[in-house]
């Protein structure tokens, strides 16, 4: 549904819920000329091999968006897994084991839920291997009775919710785990197997927001740990850094997985600072989508649409914020010193972190009439922080975020 009141816009465009049902997906989802979209779903129908994929963009760019959607295409043909790594584990104290564990737990979860005939031999040994493996200490205890599906799914659940809270829980549950990882691959493998002996179907697993940790975890998973994420055999697309591409590691990390997409920001200005249309006119559908058109002024809709940078995240950010001045101010449309203070309180973010190299590097990247991005640590702090944004024509290219641009004076 469109809002048609500042109160619906403040739900409908909520920068906390990507889109994700299929009515969402139906009613707002707007392509991209030039999205990874349609290249990950031909390469994952067309590749024969259980192929693992990185997937970045910065964050807010809309990749969960665009997963969600590719789910819905492919769902017919593949066997999904789609999780988000934030919903069972620590950003901030986060390793390839923890990720391995995830992706089992989360599988072994989806097959019991779906009620896929897996044979009762190997249900067990999965329940054997999990219960003797991680609960030595008796910490998780599962009540008798239930079927097997149903004990390995509160089995998986109840250890997903300690291994993710309990810092003492997950030191030593990890400490086992690696010293057995081959056996846990061997039985996300089985099961994987068994996945397409009863369904026909073949396993791809989706792991969202590994691009939100820091670089040295990033580092850590797939520089250090690649060819243990390689170990499952099912395709499995992997989200990254987008400031990874920029460090000395990515060439191996490349080499490494079978191949990378990159979601990149919609180009609202050239690197001349010229407007680029059909960027504008692409964004200007999105707000057209979820809400009525006399609920913001023309002028706000156009400050709305060049401040966003041509960050999702940051335009929906943008119109919710807009939409709660306008109503604070007994408003009943957004008009455009809303928006300017919204912007204005973003801005006022960036304002606390940014420091003085990062304010070196952002000028001279505004001077610069090519607008290129170089492999620098700070660089790469500018693009994992969003005051630096990549675009993409025939060639990558950078500029400042437009909220930043007024810091720079």
């Amino acid at each position: 549904m469109k809002a048609e009141s500042l109160v619906q816009v403040l739900n409908i465009f909520d920068p906390k819920r990507p889109l994700s049902t299929p009515e969402e997906l139906e009613s707002y989802f707007v392509e991209r000329p030039r999205g990874a979209l349609n290249e990950m779903k031909t390469y994952l129908e067309g590749v024969e091999r259980p192929v693992k994929i990185l997937f970045t963009g910065h964050r807010g760019s809309g990749k969960t968006t665009q997963l969600s959607k590719l789910t819905s295409l492919l769902e017919k043909k593949f066997f999904i897994v789609k999780f988000s790594i934030t919903e069972c584990l620590n950003l901030f104290d986060l390793n390839y084991v923890d990720v391995i564990l995830a992706t089992a737990l989360r599988l072994f979860q989806r097959a019991a839920e779906e009620r896929v005939g897996i044979k009762k031999e190997l249900l067990q040994d999965v329940y054997d291997w999990l219960y003797n493996e991680l609960t030595k200490e008796k910490v998780i205890e599962i009540p008798k009775g239930g079927s097997i599906s149903a004990n390995i799914n509160l089995l998986a659940l109840k250890v997903e919710g300690k291994f993710g809270a309990e810092t003492s829980t997950r030191i030593s549950m990890r400490e086992r785990i690696e010293r057995r990882i081959a056996d846990l691959i061997e039985r996300i493998n089985l099961t994987s197997s068994e996945i397409k002996r009863v369904m026909g179907k073949e396993l791809l697993i989706i792991i969202e927001d590994i691009d939100k940790t820091d670089l040295d975890r990033a580092r850590h998973l797939f520089f250090e740990h690649g060819m243990s994420l390689l170990g499952i055999n099912c395709r499995i697309i992997y989200t990254f850094p987008i400031a990874l591409r920029y460090s000395n590691d990515f060439q191996q990390i490349a080499r490494t997985f079978d191949t990378h997409f990159v979601l990149p920001n919609i180009k609202i200005f050239d690197k001349q600072g010229s407007l680029d249309e059909a960027g504008y006119l692409i964004l200007k559908d999105v707000c057209s989508r979820r809400m009525e058109e006399e609920l913001i002024e023309p002028e706000a809709l156009k400050e709305v649409i060049e401040s966003s940078g041509g960050l999702m995240l940051d335009l929906i950010r943008l119109i919710q914020g807009a939409a709660n001045y306008a109503l604070s101010g007994d408003k009943d449309r957004i008009d455009l010193e809303s928006v300017e203070r919204m912007a204005n309180e973003i801005r006022n973010d960036y304002r606390a972190l940014l420091q003085p190299k990062h304010y070196r590097v952002l000028q001279q990247t505004q001077k610069d009439k090519e607008k290129r991005i170089v492999n620098e640590e700070v660089v790469q702090e500018l693009l994992h922080n969003l005051s630096l944004l990549e675009y993409r024509n025939d060639e990558t290219w950078g500029d400042v975020h437009p909220i930043v641009k007024p810091l720079l004076r």
